[in-house]
């Protein structure tokens, strides 16, 4: 939907006013956000699965960490898809002491870019991405599409593939 067909962040009323904020355009804006948005003082941050700077084969881009304020004032944070960075967010983000945290499907740094382990990642409000994990051959996790849980300052997750029976891990990383 949007615009350009590459999604929309929207804002509705109680009453079922829908307003759109911002159509995603894909490179090197964001496209298909699949993740729910968090609200950081005001702002929200969110992911999307493609768009962004760096190219990810037909997929347009390999997805992107993006702030936008209520107004509809959309920035992109990070892109992913450069050298070992994870590639294919598809998560909510979490926020953990002033610090948000995700995983991505794919990428990383013991993976190809055109398929891949994933990561776990941290990235400041004002776009300083950091990969915390690459996810890596078994027992180690593989392709993660959930979201991050804190508790007490340890970060909880799941992936999708991987671990010892190659049906996916239940894993706990501190940042």
């Amino acid at each position: 939907g949007g615009a350009h067909n590459s999604g929309v962040v929207f804002s509705i009323t109680s009453s079922g006013k829908e307003r759109v904020l911002h159509s995603f355009g894909g490179a090197p804006d964001g496209a298909n956000p699949f993740a729910s948005l968090i609200d950081v003082k005001g702002t929200l941050y969110g992911t999307t699965w493609f768009g962004g700077a760096y190219p990810c084969g037909s997929a347009g881009g390999c997805g992107t960490v993006f702030s936008i304020t209520p107004s509809g004032k959309e920035r992109v944070l990070h892109s992913f898809g450069n050298g070992t960075d994870g590639i294919f967010p598809m998560a909510s983000l979490i926020k953990v002491k002033g610090t948000l945290y995700g995983t991505t499907n794919h990428g990383g740094a013991y993976c190809s870019s055109s398929g891949g382990c994933g990561t776990i990642f941290s990235i400041t409000p004002d776009g300083t991405e950091k990969v915390l994990h690459s996810f890596g051959a078994a027992p180690d996790g593989c392709c993660s599409q959930a979201g991050l849980t804190d508790v007490h300052g340890t970060l909880y997750g799941t992936t999708f593939a991987g671990g010892t029976d190659g049906f996916g891990t239940v894993f706990a990383l501190t940042p």
